[in-house]
């Protein structure tokens, strides 16, 4: 019977943490050159005996390459699922090095691939995985979590646009700084935007705010916890939602961002781009609206369209929600999953 139970796993099965019993040495062996010792390898072995487990599943491409050593003894079938980056900038890594690791760790051990979207199946075929390996399936998001059911769409003095993830350059930060700055000379000032997150670009973002005079319009809030009441307030009082995520200047990629899904959820309109996987969840002018990478005059229009237009943000929130709850839940993603589990072991 599949019923999604594998979203409690933690509350369900037996839990082996390597980290608990790590010798001094084991630790420094996994956190610089990422080698598990025979010693890891055999618990991990007596483990999936003792236990009978049927399949392995690996996340990340990269961490999978960790465990070749045991992936090489193992009698069942494994799984690995990319996320973004171990398909896109980590292939180039020491002159393409990372691409062979890829090769010889990863796709000739595993039994399948899982890409998060078409888009990522095409990379991981240019890596070379071959394609009877891969499958293509989105794991889904908590989207009853973030779910509003009666959102206001009402008019508002002051529109709330929410940014919310790692201020890192894929995420498009800055590309969106350039459009608040737009908007801006346009006279327009009935909205605020609230960024959500810490990480690399902090300094250069508020660097950007100030000299261009942003201040009164941007709000950098920090780091809130996944799940917190905090977060699900955020969603719940923010009126638009945007993710303008772009390639890195390492070429590094998002998947299919969580937060995206969580925002539709919350049945805010989503402003994205036509990057990653992200177009196979948002469909332009329906369920979102997508703008190209780096194309500041088409986000700053979609901004103004949806700060103007009540009507159409609840249009497209409510569509987006619908979309999310049918599509992309978590539970009935992870039944799928279960079912892909099902088709490799027999």
């Amino acid at each position: 019977m599949f019923d999604g139970g594998f979203a409690d796993f933690k509350k369900l099965y037996k839990i082996l943490d390597l980290s608990t019993e790590e010798s001094k040495i084991e630790k420094l062996l996994y956190a610089v050159p990422k080698i598990l010792s025979n010693i890891q390898c055999n618990k991990i072995q007596n483990f999936i005996e003792e236990n009978q487990i049927q399949i392995a599943h690996f996340h990340y491409g990269t961490d999978c390459g960790v465990f070749f050593p045991f992936t090489k003894r193992i009698n069942i079938p494994s799984v690995v699922s990319f996320y973004g980056y171990d398909c896109s900038s980590f292939p180039k890594f020491m002159m393409g090095n990372g691409k062979k690791y890829l090769s010889n760790r990863v796709f000739k051990r595993v039994t399948k691939v899982i890409a998060m979207s078409p888009d990522m199946k095409k990379d991981l075929l240019e890596l070379g995985c071959p394609e009877e390996k891969i499958i293509v399936h989105y794991f889904g998001s908590d989207c009853k979590k973030f779910y509003l059911p009666q959102k206001q769409f009402d008019n508002k003095e002051i529109v709330t646009i929410l940014n919310l993830g790692s201020l890192v350059p894929k995420k498009g930060q800055l590309f969106l700084l350039k459009s608040i700055a737009e908007i801006a000379k346009k006279g327009i000032t009935n909205f605020r935007l609230r960024i959500i997150g810490t990480g690399i670009l902090e300094k250069e973002l508020k660097a950007y705010i100030h000299h261009h005079n942003l201040s009164r319009f941007v709000e950098f809030v920090g780091a809130i916890p996944y799940g917190n009441n905090e977060l699900l307030r955020e969603y719940h009082n923010a009126d638009i939602f945007v993710h303008p995520s772009v390639i890195d200047s390492n070429g590094e990629k998002e998947g299919i961002p969580g937060t995206i899904v969580e925002a539709m959820s919350a049945a805010l309109p989503v402003i994205s781009t036509y990057h990653a996987g992200i177009p196979y969840i948002i469909t332009n002018k329906v369920t979102g609206i997508l703008v190209n990478e780096h194309d500041v005059e088409a986000l700053t229009n979609a901004l103004i369209e949806l700060i103007n237009n009540s009507e159409l943000r609840k249009l497209i929130g409510l569509a987006g929600q619908r979309y999310a709850i049918e599509n992309l839940d978590l539970i009935k993603k992870e039944i799928e999953l279960e079912q892909i589990y099902q088709q490799i072991i027999l």
